[in-house]
């Protein structure tokens, strides 16, 4: 009774309070965006086992769930995208309109020749050491230069970008043909090659070397799409989470990993299974960079404050999957990433996930913040034209100049202040922060900047327009602020000075090749008063123990379609060495 009072409320005060969704970058109050999911179905699925005498049904592999909840009428939702199979993108009928070349009320500038494109046989995997990602082979720092994609296909519309405001702007844009994606769509896999392909030769010509997903599913084949990005000299970030299922949800400990939900099944062995097909399938590629064991718990509901000993028990029990695949799996990092909900939350909530509670499994390797504030091109002061003491990132510097794990912001690029656009997308972000992210300013701190994000919605964040998403526009098109990504992407880098002569080995460290500014300290786990007082300051239904974790969930693949627990190939003895 409990489970389903805590469910219709958590539900009922999601519904009522769509400004927090508005506060997601990745959901951005999108109808389609079901990080409420289990809330909402679940109170759906109850009422109408309450009315049939339908028994508890607890799933165990993402096709049959999703398949589940497809055969349901969503009344939430504006677009019922429930009814294809899983990963089967939907296809919005798009309104009836004149031919593109008819409509188009302007011609775009032809984008510039783009460059050679530079191919990679292989890539080498990358390994966490101390505060810095190593490559494991050469040794050489690495920094992740990425983009947050995301494609939904989107087609203009005149409502988007409703906090973008440009005096003087008049509207002439004329939508395209374009049909629109589900938010929830896995638009990597093989089948969709020719969606992606341009967008993967397009990102690698920006010199960047990481994307960033949200969206996969763990049916699905994505051989072809992680080639290519190998090809191209690129790292992925994968999510460890579904949207509409197996993931955290935002309840308190320990209800985020031990609620047994009529229509869903048992939350924690619903997200350790999800996470482990993913785990087992993507950790075969050299370049998966790091898997995003969740991501912006607290935007979903205000109970996501009291969910966080949950996001430290799956990490354990995915760590732990690891380990005991050890000969035929590469230990690849963990990541939790949020947005920076500033001081003094952002860096507790960080210490509390990078440190060891229990033990070293439950502490996530990497910690990623979604950042949004750097708003101008400069920053004055002091008599200087541009002092980083008086930037947004300054106060980020001071409050991790210490942090032991790495730090990446896996989401930037305001588009607000100096750097509003409105369609067709002249001008825009020109992205002065990167100088400051790889140089002496933050350098020693972050290892990683991704920009939100690559195509153009309703956000109006993007770096590119798909196909079709203007009238007349019948290619990808690359906007000037990825031509200034690419500028300052290719001038600025990371310090060499702390490269490994060699093969970094577990027990190296940056300070054994060149010395630190500041020390970086192992996390130390917040005390119970900081982390009831951080909950009672989010106003959370129920204040959970940051100090116990839930138990670990049961969630063996055998019991999905009984594929074997670990991959059936040995790694190799050097791979295996990194296992550490």
């Amino acid at each position: 009774m409990f489970s389903v009072l805590l469910i219709a409320v958590a539900w009922a005060w999601a519904t009522a309070s769509p400004e927090l969704l508005s506060q997601d970058d990745e959901c951005a109050a999108d109808s389609e965006c079901s990080l409420n999911a289990i809330q909402r179905r679940a109170l759906s699925r109850h009422s109408a086992s309450e009315a049939d005498g339908e028994p508890t049904v607890v799933p165990m592999n993402a096709a049959d769930i999703f398949d589940d909840f497809a055969d349901e009428e969503d009344t939430e939702d504006d677009d019922d995208h429930g009814n294809d199979e899983v990963a089967k993108p939907e296809q919005k009928a798009a309104p009836k309109e004149k031919d593109d070349e008819e409509t188009a009320a302007f011609t775009l500038p032809k984008n510039p020749p783009s460059p050679k494109l530079r191919t990679f046989e292989s890539v080498n995997p990358i390994v966490v050491r101390g505060n810095f990602l190593y490559d494991s082979v050469t040794g050489e720092r690495f920094f992740a230069k990425g983009v947050a994609y995301n494609p939904r296909n989107e087609r203009y519309d005149h409502s988007f970008g409703p906090s973008v405001k440009v005096k003087g702007w008049k509207d002439t844009c004329v939508p395209g043909s374009a049909k629109t994606l589900g938010y929830t769509a896995d638009t990597q896999t093989d089948s969709l090659e020719e969606f992606w392909n341009a967008d993967l030769e397009a990102i690698a010509n920006m010199g960047a070397n990481t994307v960033r997903l949200y969206n996969v599913d763990p049916a699905q084949d994505h051989t072809k799409f992680m080639k290519k990005a190998e090809s191209l000299g690129l790292y992925v970030i994968v999510p460890l989470n579904g949207k509409d299922w197996g993931y955290l949800p935002a309840f308190p400990s320990p209800d985020c990993y031990t609620q047994t939900i009529e229509g869903y099944g048992h939350v924690g062995t619903n997200a350790l299974s999800f996470a482990k097909q993913v785990v087992k399938q993507f950790s075969e590629f050299s370049n998966t960079l790091l898997f995003t064991i969740a991501n912006e718990v607290p935007q979903n509901d205000k109970n996501g404050w009291a969910a966080f000993p949950c996001v430290k028990a799956l990490t354990r029990d995915i760590h732990q999957y690891q380990k005991n695949c050890s000969n035929s799996m590469r230990r690849i990092p963990l990541i939790y990433s949020d947005v920076d909900m500033g001081p003094p939350d952002r860096v507790e909530v960080a210490e509390y996930l990078t440190c060891a509670l229990e033990s070293e499994d439950d502490a996530v390797d990497v910690y990623g913040l979604n950042v949004y504030s750097w708003c101008d091109e400069k920053y004055p002061g002091d008599g200087k034209d541009d002092n980083f003491k008086y930037s947004p990132y300054y106060e980020i510097h001071k409050d991790f100049k210490n942090f032991a794990a790495p730090l990446l912001f896996t989401e930037l690029g305001c588009n607000l202040g100096g750097f509003k656009s409105k369609c067709p997308y002249k001008g825009g972000r020109t992205w002065p922060e990167i100088k400051h992210l790889t140089g002496e300013d933050m350098g020693e701190v972050v290892s990683g900047a991704v920009a939100f994000q690559w195509s153009m919605d309703k956000e109006e964040y993007g770096l590119s327009l798909s196909p079709h998403f203007l009238a007349g526009q019948k290619e990808l098109y690359l906007l000037d602020n990825y031509y200034a990504l690419q500028k300052v992407f290719n001038k600025y880098n990371a310090s060499s000075k702390w490269n490994s002569a060699g093969a970094p080995d577990c027990k190296f460290l940056p300070t054994q090749v060149a010395a630190m500014t500041d020390a970086h300290k192992p996390s130390t786990c917040p005390s119970k008063q900081v982390f009831e007082h951080i909950q009672k300051r989010h106003g959370v239904d129920s204040i959970s123990d940051w100090n116990s974790l839930p138990p670990s969930a049961n969630a063996p693949l055998s019991d999905v379609h009984g594929q074997a627990e670990c991959p059936a190939k040995e790694l190799s003895t050097a791979v295996k060495s990194n296992n550490c």
